[in-house]
């Protein structure tokens, strides 16, 4: 597992092992996160073998923009309001897929994998500059499950991520090294369905301040 300071040499290094089908341990606004290629479905195959997670759990991603999150998902005039007021932040919109039909190109199986068939994806922009330069560079969205194995708590520090991992048969290729990072919730995650607004999970944006931004 190759460890990298998380400048401008090692973030083009990651974006290039990314590009590759690798994957790489990367900071955000609350744990160390683990990332892929989200539009390779190889590489979606090999990040649920190194968590040791079910296929059928979903899995989110995050993006830089809401103009790559709009080639992914459909964001309507609620997912707008709450993108606007908390996006970069600690905050994932999950929404339905754009993809429709029997299309069988990479991004379209790569998404369905990620969606774990339900047919909705969670959208995430870290408010994290080494997250979001590591996004721009690609190119493309990255996936946001924690780095850890399915079960473990989340990691957040290289050294925990490299205890969890030590002696599996699958690691991740590279860890940016942005030190430790201080204890955050994971990220709230809200739910917009047919209108409907479900928090699945409680974290640093709270229901009161999602109601809030919903009225206006």
């Amino acid at each position: 597992m190759l460890i990298v300071k998380p400048d401008d040499q090692g973030i083009k290094l990651a974006a290039q092992l990314l590009r590759a089908g690798k994957s790489v341990v990367y900071p955000t606004d609350t744990s160390y996160g683990l990332a892929v290629d989200a539009t390779n479905p190889v590489a979606v195959k090999k990040l649920y073998r190194l968590k040791g997670r079910n296929f059928k759990k979903p899995v989110h991603v995050i993006v830089s923009s809401l103009s790559m999150a709009k080639k992914l998902v459909v964001l309507g005039r609620q997912a707008e309001k709450l993108s606007k007021r908390f996006l970069p932040g600690p905050l994932t919109v999950v929404l339905p897929l754009r993809v429709r039909g029997r299309k069988r190109g990479l991004k379209e199986r790569s998404l369905r994998l990620l969606s774990a068939g339900i047919g909705t994806l969670g959208i995430r922009m870290s408010d994290n500059k080494i997250t979001l330069a590591l996004v721009k560079k690609l190119g493309r969205p990255i996936t946001t499950t924690s780095a850890n194995i399915s079960g473990l708590p989340a990691s957040y520090s290289p050294e925990e991520v490299l205890k969890q991992f030590r002696g599996r048969k699958y690691q991740p290729d590279l860890i940016l090294d942005a030190g430790r990072l201080p204890r955050v919730k994971p990220s709230t995650v809200v739910a917009i369905t047919g209108g409907r607004v479900r928090i699945l999970r409680q974290g640093p944006v709270s229901k009161q301040r999602i109601k809030d931004a919903l009225k206006f």
